[in-house]
């Protein structure tokens, strides 16, 4: 019996490589991408594919299972930008309708309501009910919230501890309300890019609208979106996650925690998310920030700053469902091991697939955002 043959496609392999501007050429196949991944994407085998121009090895359906976390590109001895050619490959697969049904759905969502979460435009300011928080208006700062924090009901606490804080600190600031629309991170890990671009020339105008110097964000996605793929279609404000902003103003004396029951000798773990420490470098300001509240005991996972794990959330991964051990669990089991009570972490997805993770491992450790942590130090009563 003959072996069947794969005729490499050269005009597949040279898009490919303009798109991923040349990263292909540095792998040399030793698969510690592939041993590293949390979520088990045959990573090699698809950068070879994509190498020998075989586009079946290189698109296949595991493309959607990335969470373009990067924990591969920090075991990569060459330096690769492996998430630069799976976006490659994810462009090229979506412009061939080759993509999840889940994923095709929230940009559906993004098209007709702005938002890639379930909601409708209309109510994306709800949250802000009754906290007289300025909407549209002129202010030094704006405060971005997304999708998730805007309307998932769990992640508005986030949202309410944010403003608490904010308020407390003297800060001035303001909310897009119904103008806000998504950030396009999720357009963006799918390759939608006509969309992309309408979606980010629209945030960037009603960015301009409110006159702020800066935008502080909730979500590291929003974060890495508007740092590194908005400027290629208009001028951003800087930009600054809101663990930043805070540690800005603890230094400056304007955020003082005050030492209360609920952080009275508490066992505090951090978890590092991915777009915020391996994308942003955002590293010690979320720590930093636990460590002002008086009787935070602060204790280190295994696996933390660079080499945190993932929570499986990004890429998309918040709308594919996944088979198997969930990276939430592994993540979630290394915070018991660590002596913590409470698993802090600094971006929405994270915490909604660590509490999922705790649910279902029926684990004794609370997950909060350490925003919430922090709302519980200032001003009078909780968030």
């Amino acid at each position: 019996m003959g072996m069947s043959t794969q005729v490499p496609d050269l005009e597949f392999r040279r898009v490919i490589a303009q798109s991923a501007n040349g990263a292909l050429l540095s792998c040399y196949q030793c698969g510690t991408c592939t041993a590293l991944c949390p979520l088990n994407v045959p990573v090699r085998s698809i950068i070879r594919g994509a190498q020998l121009g075989i586009k079946d090895m290189a698109v296949t359906d595991a493309l959607w299972l990335c969470a373009t976390c990067r924990q591969c590109e920090v075991g990569c001895p060459r330096g690769v930008d492996i998430t630069g050619v799976i976006h490659a490959l994810r462009e090229l697969s979506y412009k061939e309708r080759k993509v999840p049904g889940k994923l095709e759905s929230a940009l559906w969502r993004v098209y007709e309501e702005g938002t890639a979460w379930e909601g409708r435009k209309s109510e994306r300011a709800r949250w802000a009910e009754g906290l007289g928080v300025k909407t549209g208006v002129t202010a030094k700062h704006l405060l971005y919230l997304d999708d998730a924090a805007s309307f998932d009901p769990r992640l508005q606490r986030i949202s309410k501890s944010l403003v608490k804080i904010l308020n407390a600190a003297g800060v001035d600031f303001t909310i897009l309300g119904e103008k806000e629309k998504s950030s396009g991170d999720e357009v963006y890990q799918i390759g939608e890019e006509g969309l992309m671009e309408e979606l980010a020339q629209s945030n960037i105008q009603s960015f301009k609208s409110v006159g702020a110097e800066d935008i502080i964000t909730i979500s590291p996605h929003s974060n890495g979106v508007f740092r590194d793929v908005y400027p290629k279609y208009g001028e951003v404000p800087p930009v600054f996650h809101y663990t930043e902003f805070l540690s800005q103003l603890l230094d400056q004396g304007l955020l003082k925690p005050s030492h209360t029951a609920r952080g009275e000798g508490i066992a505090v773990t951090y978890h590092d998310p991915c777009y915020l420490g391996r994308y942003g470098g955002i590293y010690e300001e979320p720590r930093k920030l636990l460590e002002s509240v008086p009787g935070v005991k602060l204790t280190e996972m295994d696996d933390n700053k660079c080499n945190a794990l993932c929570c499986g959330g990004g890429g998309g991964g918040m709308f594919v469902e996944s088979e198997g051990l969930r990276p939430s669990h592994r993540r979630v089991s290394q915070a018991a091991e660590s002596g913590a009570e409470v698993m802090a972490t600094a971006c929405p997805f994270c915490v909604l697939n660590f509490e999922d993770g705790v649910k279902t491992m029926g684990s004794s450790v609370q997950v909060m955002d350490v925003a919430e942590i922090l709302a519980g130090q200032v001003g009078n009563g909780d968030a």
